[in-house]
C-alpha cells in the first residue's frame, strides 16, 4: 500500500550502497508531503477502527428468543456512513421518521431526537417470549439509526444546540452462523459531528457496545428505544 502511495505522489526510491534508500527529487516533492501525510491518517484511522473487536451480548435461538446462549464469538465494528436521513431544516427524509426520546444517559440539561426508517421497523420481529412475560423486538439486518444529541430542550429548537450525531447498525454475519439458528446480533457504531465529521474513538465505540449490550437483555436487541407493539 505504501509503495502505491509513493509512487502515486511520483517519489522516485534510489538505492544507495552506504546509506540505504533515499528519494530522487525530494526538494521538490516537499509539497506533496502533506498530502502524503494526510493519506497515511486515513489509512491509518480505517485500520484501528477495523481492529475495534466486539462480542455480541449473546444469541437468541429463533426457536425461542427468551432464550439467551453466550458466545464468545467477536466481530469488528464497521462504522456506518451517515446517511441522508433529514434536510436542513431536520424534517425526516422520505422513508424515515423521528421522535423525541428520553434517556438516562443525558443529563437535565440535554434531550435527543432518534431517527430510524419506517421500513426496518416494519421488518422488525415484535414478539411475546414463550412466557409471555417479556415483549421482544428483533431488528432486521441492515437497520441503522440515528440518535442526535442536544445540550438544550429539543422542544424549543431555538435554544437547543445540537453536539452529537450517533449512529448504529445492524451488520449481517459473515460468516453467516446466525443466518439460520439465532437472530443476527451484530451493531455497529459511529459517531458524527454537528457538521456530519466523523469524530468516534476506539473507546468511545467499545463504551457504545457495552451500554447497548445491556438493552439486549430488556428489549430483545441493542436498542433502547421502545416501540408500538403489534401482534398478529
Amino acid at each position: 500500500m505504501l509503495v502505491k502511495i509513493f509512487v502515486f505522489l511520483d517519489f522516485e526510491p534510489r538505492l544507495n550502497i552506504k546509506n540505504g534508500f533515499n528519494w530522487a527529487g525530494k526538494i521538490e516533492h516537499l509539497s506533496k508531503v502533506p498530502l502524503l501525510l494526510g493519506i497515511l491518517t486515513v489509512i491509518l484511522g480505517n485500520s484501528i477502527m477495523q481492529e475495534v473487536l466486539l462480542r455480541p451480548p449473546g444469541l437468541r435461538p429463533k426457536k425461542d428468543p427468551s432464550i439467551v446462549i453466550p458466545t464468545d464469538q467477536h466481530y469488528p465494528n464497521q462504522p456506518p456512513d451517515l446517511p441522508k436521513y433529514r434536510n436542513a431544516f431536520g424534517k425526516p427524509a422520505e422513508g424515515w421518521t423521528s421522535e423525541i426520546v428520553e434517556t438516562r444517559r443525558f443529563s437535565s440539561d440535554q434531550s435527543a431526537l432518534i431517527y430510524y426508517r419506517v421500513s426496518d421497523l416494519a421488518q422488525s420481529h415484535a414478539m411475546k417470549t414463550s412466557n409471555a412475560s417479556k415483549k421482544l423486538r428483533i431488528w432486521p439486518v441492515g437497520t441503522i439509526i440515528i440518535l442526535e444529541s442536544y445540550k438544550g430542550d429539543i422542544n424549543s429548537p431555538t435554544s437547543a444546540k445540537l453536539i452529537t450525531i450517533d449512529a448504529m447498525k445492524k451488520m449481517d454475519d459473515p460468516k453467516g452462523s446466525s443466518s439460520h439458528a439465532f437472530f443476527p446480533v451484530n451493531w455497529s457504531y459511529a459517531r458524527f459531528s454537528p457538521q456530519g465529521k466523523p469524530s468516534i474513538t476506539s473507546q468511545k465505540v467499545k463504551e457504545c457496545h457495552e451500554c447497548h449490550s445491556i438493552a439486549f437483555h430488556i428489549t430483545g436487541d441493542l436498542v433502547f428505544t421502545l416501540f408500538p407493539w403489534t401482534f398478529p
